[in-house]
């Protein structure tokens, strides 16, 4: 995948990534995984490709038929409502889409803050964005 500015459709996927994707189809944009992972969360098992080259990680539940059901990114190219948030702080970050439609945020201990409605993720290290996760929302 060329380093092209993606944007994050919360509920949808990434530009280039609905969610609901074949894992063909996923290999097909992004080509073959540096790293793969077989995962039990919570007795669903998950399938997770590591594009470690480009900043994105993708995921494959089992629930969803093992097709594309969540994406984390840590480039810094990747835009959320227009904006490129990683690398920026938790409080610029936090007032940035407490003014976006989404709900509110929860803190997840020391390093995340989540936002439950529109199934997103935020982690933070050493007080900066350093990666976003989200997934489908369940209906």
């Amino acid at each position: 995948m060329s380093r092209k500015v993606q944007r994050i459709l919360l509920g949808k996927g990434l530009d280039d990534l609905p969610f609901g994707a074949s894992q063909g189809d996923v290999e097909a944009v992004l080509g073959k995984a540096e790293e793969t992972d077989e995962l039990d969360m919570r007795g669903e098992k998950s399938v997770a490709w590591h594009y470690w080259n480009v900043g994105i990680s993708v995921n494959f539940d089992e629930g969803q038929e093992y097709r594309l059901s969540s994406i984390d990114v840590a480039a810094p190219e990747v835009e959320l409502f227009g904006e490129a948030l990683i690398g920026r702080s938790r409080e610029d970050v936090k007032q940035f889409l407490d003014q976006k439609d989404i709900g509110v945020s929860v803190d997840e201990i020391q390093r995340g803050m989540i936002y439950p409605d529109a199934n997103l993720s935020l982690w933070f290290n050493g007080g900066d964005l350093e990666e976003i996760q989200w997934g489908v929302i369940e209906g």
